[in-house]
């Protein structure tokens, strides 16, 4: 289940408006869209994106493989005691 709420986007939207939801450049949409038919429509000259779609591509990428950072040791005061 995706974290974003249906009521909370439109359904569809332009190119500009998927870029910025999800985060993916223009190109990796189209990219994309090669993969997923049905993730752009047509609406006479405009594109649009099914956002129900890109939520499924978005939720099916495997977590990231993190690993804890060493923490900077703090520098030293009084040094030059």
């Amino acid at each position: 289940m995706s974290i974003t709420s249906t009521a909370m986007r439109p359904r569809m939207g332009k190119i500009a408006q998927a870029v910025t939801y999800s985060g993916r450049s223009r190109s990796r949409l189209y990219q994309l869209s090669a993969e997923y038919p049905g993730l752009f429509r047509k609406d006479g000259a405009s594109t649009l994106v099914d956002f129900d779609i890109l939520d499924r591509i978005l939720d099916a990428l495997p977590p990231a493989e993190t690993k804890p950072t060493v923490k900077a040791t703090p520098a030293l005061q009084g040094v030059n005691k």
